[in-house]
């Protein structure tokens, strides 16, 4: 009973964890001299989610996240949306047709996919004639933007491990994430 309970807040506490997430983000990182370390969270659950869950339950939590991103933001409709759905996409593709081994590859995800984030934010904007100071200041943050992600994803990703290990209780997912990544085996 208690492990079926814990089953059905799995979701809901992915949710969870976004809101807590974009609550982090606008209240600490809100200076501007922070605002060159801010990680993007949501970015993290979606490349989490694209790699460990079915491609239906990860694809509606990911149109969850970006709708919640889009209801803090004051971006133009729809671009966290198409953002992290192409995010996605892309991480969904690369991680079925290519192994994420290590914490190496890992970290690359994480990079690669600030980089992809950023630049289709500014594609996006450029496309819908928004993008007037946002070259600017996409190519100030991305360095610090792509080290942020890299240093934190292999924490960030043992964070979410432990909670799906928690809430779904699957005897065989230590053994699958183990398999999938080796984060404990070598360092970067």
């Amino acid at each position: 009973m208690k492990s079926r309970v814990l089953k059905i807040l799995n979701i809901p506490g992915m949710i969870l964890i976004a809101l807590l997430a974009l609550a982090f983000q606008g209240t600490l990182f809100n200076n501007v001299s922070l605002a060159f370390f801010q990680p993007d969270i949501i970015l993290f659950l979606v490349l989490w989610v694209a790699m460990k869950r079915e491609f239906t339950e990860g694809g509606i939590l990911t149109l969850i996240f970006g709708y919640l991103v889009e209801i803090k933001s004051a971006a133009p409709k729809g671009l966290f949306l198409t953002n992290y759905m192409v995010i996605f996409l892309m991480a969904r593709f690369l991680y079925k047709n290519f192994q994420v081994l290590n914490k190496r590859s890992l970290v690359m995800v994480g990079i690669v996919g600030a980089v992809t984030s950023q630049v289709l934010i500014l594609f996006i904007l450029y496309a819908l004639n928004k993008a007037d100071n946002q070259w600017f200041h996409t190519l100030q943050l991305l360095a610090p933007t792509c080290i942020t992600h890299g240093l934190l994803i292999p924490f960030v990703f043992r964070f979410l491990y432990k909670f799906d290990f928690w809430t779904l209780k699957n005897p065989d997912a230590e053994y699958r994430y183990e398999r999938d990544f080796y984060l404990d085996e070598e360092p970067i």
